[in-house]
């Protein structure tokens, strides 16, 4: 019993730190949409895609945010498949 409490609180941990995480990434791509939609109204090509990765990546504060947040998500992700193997 203890142990189907105890795997059952941290399938629900992970749940909903993934939760949070999507949240996150979530909020992250409507304001990227919102800026690519305010900065070109028109179809944007594959060059224009490209060139808006080398503007983000080339800003210190964009590109240290979506770091922590690919971190993040590697974090979750490890946790997640140590619960499963465990789990199993």
């Amino acid at each position: 019993m203890s142990s189907n409490l105890r795997s059952g609180t941290v399938g629900f941990a992970v749940g909903i730190a993934l939760a949070t995480v999507a949240a996150q990434a979530a909020q992250a791509t409507q304001a990227m949409q919102a800026e690519h939609q305010m900065s070109s109204p028109g179809p944007s090509a594959s060059g224009e895609t490209m060139d808006q990765m080398h503007k983000m990546m080339s800003d210190p504060a964009k590109r240290q945010q979506m770091m922590e947040r690919m971190a993040q998500c590697r974090d979750m992700m490890s946790m997640m498949m140590e619960h499963m193997k465990h789990a199993g």
